[in-house]
């Protein structure tokens, strides 16, 4: 379990140093499509499926099984609980949007090719990854403070002064500095504090919003009616807001009462990549695909910036606050490739079985920019993440013009099939109506992950021994819904 636990508090050691961290890498490289009402409902296992706009995003082939020129809209809801529980206490937070998990067109340009029956292009955007998410965690912490852990990382890295301090942690611990949290004796270097060891209530909040929206410029070409091949020019944004509180508050007597610190970081920026795809009909039941999703480069921007509060009583710095940043952050970051394999069994027009197996290997992720050495991050990708394979599992059966559908995927944790921290199960359901150029679509899918960490690992690499682990140890559970509703048009 303490192996677990330090591999976590290594990812987002960078955090102290910069903002951007390993497990940014990851949530910047994930995809967790959304999409279509349709593919949603059915686990979104599309890869050989086909004649669905936010199948573009896993296999581009199935542009060519359009045989209109269509038009789809998708709105949604989308709600996030998150229940965590820390030192006994049990806390849960909600959060709620209202996303445009889809909308585009697929234009069908038949040809009198006897081999080549139609090119179709597809303009619009599916959304691949959304970020909707708050969570609060409060308990008692009878053994420790993050001010011992800043002490250990100070101490650790020969920081003695408030100007070396000032350098390595302007945004976490030199505001403690500034606010009398902390201080240090001028004849031993020794850092002081009237925070008391343990005997604390410490909580944790995170308020997140986010999403990663891929805009597709697509070409599909059906040959034959039997071979089927796409390549779409991938255009995502990476966009994310977050706020994330840290306070502790004393529980005895003693002149500290309590200091709070709230971070506001917003990471925004476009990227660039593609993808090239191919289904086949060997026999009338069966098809199968094939895909490769190109690594995406990314352009990001960050802006970066601390407030940090702390109050005392019958001292003569009863009330202070210190605001550091905003800092701002331009990097790049390159995710990795994707390789997917499809196949769907087809039940004359009654309906249809789907699998879909996606491998990405996380650990060819990195980050770079010009005037930061990202190696520290780099190298704990690749010592931490590992290989990992994900699994869609859908169905339809149809009767009349009405199609009953279910899903169901499993997304690997970027630690391994072993680890249970971000591995995540799906499970979905959905409805649509069809008649003539109409049909409406609805699903409705729940998603559920775990996580466990350290109450203090997103400030330091202070990793608890004995009886602290588990007084130093917040576990999540995410249970994520989704309610989408496609509006399909066929104009030809």
């Amino acid at each position: 379990m303490k192996k677990t636990f330090l591999i976590i508090a290594m990812l987002v050691m960078p955090l102290i140093i910069k903002a951007q961290g390993v497990m940014d890498v990851y949530d910047f490289s994930t995809s967790f499509y959304q999409g279509t009402a349709k593919a949603a409902a059915m686990g979104n296992a599309m890869g050989a499926v086909g004649q669905d706009f936010s199948s573009i995003s896993i296999n581009p082939a199935g542009l060519g099984l359009f045989r209109h020129t269509t038009i789809v809209f998708t709105p949604g809801v989308y709600i996030s609980n998150t229940n965590a529980t820390f030192n006994s206490s049990f806390n849960k937070a909600t959060e709620v949007r209202i996303p445009i998990n889809n909308g585009g067109a697929v234009i069908v340009f038949p040809t009198n090719n006897s081999v080549l029956k139609s090119v179709n292009l597809g303009v619009g955007m599916n959304r691949i990854n959304n970020r909707t998410k708050e969570t609060f965690a409060s308990g008692t912490n009878n053994t420790s403070s993050l001010v011992d852990a800043y002490f250990i990382d100070l101490y650790e890295n020969g920081i003695y002064n408030s100007t070396d301090l000032e350098s390595f942690s302007p945004s976490y611990i030199f505001p403690l500095w500034s606010t009398y949290v902390i201080g240090n004796d001028a004849g031993t270097n020794l850092y002081l504090t009237d925070v008391p060891k343990g005997h604390l209530n410490q909580q944790r909040g995170i308020l997140q919003n986010g999403f990663t929206d891929e805009i597709n410029i697509s070409l599909g070409f059906n040959l034959d009616d039997k071979w089927f091949l796409g390549a779409s020019l991938d255009i995502p944004r990476n966009y994310r807001y977050m706020v994330a509180d840290y306070k502790e508050t004393n529980l005895t007597s003693g002149t500290f009462l309590n200091w709070m610190q709230e971070e506001v970081i917003t990471t925004n920026g476009w990227g660039v990549g593609g993808k090239f795809g191919f289904i086949g009909f060997p026999v009338r039941w069966l098809r199968f695909g094939l895909s490769i999703h190109t690594p995406t480069l990314y352009n990001l921007q960050e802006t970066w910036k601390t407030y940090t509060t702390s109050q005392f009583k019958n001292t003569n710095h009863n009330n202070n606050s210190y605001t550091s940043g905003p800092s701002y952050y331009n990097y790049k970051l390159t995710t990795p490739m994707r390789f997917d394999a499809s196949l769907a069994f087809i039940f004359g027009s009654n309906g249809m079985l789907t699998f879909d197996y996606e491998f990405v290997d996380y650990r060819t992720a990195y980050l770079y920019c010009r005037d930061y050495d990202y190696s520290y991050v780099n190298n704990n990708v690749r010592s931490t993440f590992k290989a990992t394979s994900n699994f869609r599992l859908g169905g339809e059966y149809r009767v009349k013009n009405v199609c009953f559908r279910a899903g169901y995927a499993f997304y690997c944790s970027p630690f391994g099939l072993s680890s249970r921290n971000y591995r995540t199960n799906s499970f979905s359901a959905g409805i649509g109506y069809s008649i003539r150029s109409f049909a409406i679509d609805f699903a409705y899918v729940y998603s559920r992950y775990r996580n466990d960490y350290y109450v203090y690992s997103p400030y330091s690499n202070y990793v608890p021994d004995g009886d602290d682990v588990a007084a130093n140890t917040i576990s999540e559970i995410t249970n994520n819904h989704l309610i989408a509703i496609t509006l399909k048009f066929k104009l030809d």
